[in-house]
């Protein structure tokens, strides 16, 4: 993290080339982005990656163009930025060894991933446990885990869930395992998924946030080590998989013990979203949510490369630019009943990891986030393309945008093909703890051309300002979102489903 004391010291030139905020409303013009773009997405800024001069000198330029257009700070103790710990750790040995009837029984060590949570992991004769998918639905009567106790264990858990919805994803089992006390949670991977796959992620260096609980050591094998493990120390591994119904599954201690050794690399560090309130003429305590991520790559390709930068002027330089602007078009305009607040995000890129760390450390009471509209990768249609929408689902919401959407004279995409890409932004880790977040225009609308994206610049030195960026569009957009946050942040016309009916 850069000291304070340099807080505030983005070059005079790089403020000034903005344009004066919007003193009406006045539709929001691909110009006015264009100015944004240009300077976030510059090479001055190095692509933005988190704990860079490139993070500072973004984070500043936000601030200020939050203050210049009537925002307020909305971070930690009075200031524009919330805090963000985050830890790399990059393994650099691993080693289990797998005791039965007091001999070591034969294993290939290729057959391993594994990363510590700390410097250095020794554990020595823990006891291994299957426990299915490691699976808690209470709600469902289902608890894989009981059966045996966890505490200190080695869990194996299969990697791939079934197709049931509601359903929890990987990352949430391994939460349940970990909580329930695990030392070593290891993932049982299918014969479809190519184990060189696996081992490459594992040799990657990972971020989560400091914040997060992460057992003392995570890893994964193959099944079919899994079977010839199982099978070495007498069991029968289809017996295991097959003996207990799904629902009424419990864990089985096996007869092995392990020792785990591990060695990893960890390193700490502090990047920051930056949150600015437009303050409400009501007290209703509640606020709209706008939100979006600053962050990108950074230098992204070797030496000697002719183009090293990732600048991310579509992803997500637009986004923010946007972001600014509806700041500004509504604090010009009559203060709506409710607060509404300005998210930039950091981390997105590395797994949604500043708008995760918002959602679990709110500024202001999540219940009280009436509904949350994310900008992400926004300037690549153009204008005249219909409205699609993440999220829908909210009968409240999905009302107040269809009533905007035909206020300003546009028409809305129902066919709810980007909903694939829920996971894959930043309202996600909102929608997940049941505040209702939608990502909404016409860069999602037109599939097709988001996949060119997605296939071509996307997240390459290729994404930066050029005289054939695409901004009518974004900017058709950001006038609906205005008009869209006049709507959800009036009482008198939207109110937010109760917690049950979302």
């Amino acid at each position: 993290m850069f000291p304070k004391l340099l807080r505030g010291l983005v070059p005079f030139l790089l403020i000034s080339a903005t344009a004066a905020p919007a003193q009406s409303d006045a539709p929001v013009t691909g110009a006015d982005l264009r100015r944004h773009i240009e300077i976030l997405a510059s090479d001055d800024f190095g692509g933005r990656a988190p704990g860079t001069p490139g993070e500072q000198r973004t984070i500043d330029y936000i601030a200020e163009q939050f203050r210049a257009r009537g925002l307020e700070p909305a971070g930690e103790n009075g200031s524009w930025f919330q805090p963000v710990g985050l830890v790399e750790r990059t393994t650099r040995r691993h080693q289990v060894t797998w005791i039965a009837d007091g001999r070591a029984l034969p294993f290939d060590q290729a057959n391993i991933a594994l990363q510590g949570r700390d410097a250095e992991t020794r554990i020595g004769g823990a006891p291994v446990i299957f426990a299915g998918h490691g699976a808690r639905l209470p709600e469902r009567g289902i608890d894989q885990l009981a059966g045996a106790n966890v505490e200190g264990a080695v869990v194996l858990i299969l990697f791939e869930g079934p197709n049931v919805p509601g359903f929890p994803s990987f990352t949430q089992r391994v939460a349940a395992v970990t909580e329930a006390g695990a030392a070593v949670v290891i993932a049982i991977t299918s014969a479809d998924i190519q184990w060189s796959f696996i081992t490459r992620n594992y040799q990657r260096t990972t971020t989560k946030l400091a914040s997060q609980r992460v057992a003392p050591v995570v890893g994964a094998m193959p099944f079919e080590a899994a079977q010839a493990l199982v099978e070495a120390a007498g069991g029968d591994f289809g017996r295991l998989l097959n003996d207990q119904p799904g629902s009424s599954f419990r864990a089985v201690t096996l007869p092995i013990r392990a020792d785990v050794d591990v060695d990893t690399e960890v390193r700490a560090s502090t990047t920051n979203n930056v949150v600015g309130r437009l303050r409400g003429s009501g007290s209703s305590g509640e606020s709209l949510l706008y939100l979006g991520h600053w962050d990108h790559f950074g230098t992204c390709r070797p030496e000697g490369e002719p183009d090293r930068i990732c600048n991310g002027a579509i992803d997500n330089a637009s986004g923010i630019a946007v972001m600014i602007e509806v700041a500004g078009r509504l604090s010009a305009q009559p203060r709506p009943a409710r607060d509404i607040l300005f998210l930039a995000t950091t981390a997105e890129e590395l797994g949604l990891l500043g708008a995760e760390y918002f959602a679990t450390h709110p500024v202001v009471p999540l219940p009280s986030i009436v509904a949350a509209i994310n900008l992400d990768s926004v300037a690549i249609h153009p204008a005249g393309l219909p409205v699609a929408v993440i999220g829908r689902g909210n009968a409240p919401l999905d009302a107040a945008i269809e009533a905007t959407v035909a206020a300003v004279g546009r028409r809305l995409d129902t066919d709810n093909e980007a909903d694939a890409m829920a996971t894959r932004q930043d309202g996600w880790a909102l929608a997940r703890l049941g505040v209702p977040a939608i990502l909404l225009g016409g860069s999602i609308s037109d599939m097709d051309r988001l996949n060119q994206f997605l296939a071509g610049p996307y997240h390459g030195p290729e994404d930066e300002v050029g005289p054939d960026l695409i901004l009518d569009g974004a900017a058709e957009d950001a006038t609906l979102l205005v008009a869209l946050g006049r709507r959800l942040a009036d009482p008198a016309l939207y109110s937010p489903a109760a917690e049950g009916q979302r």
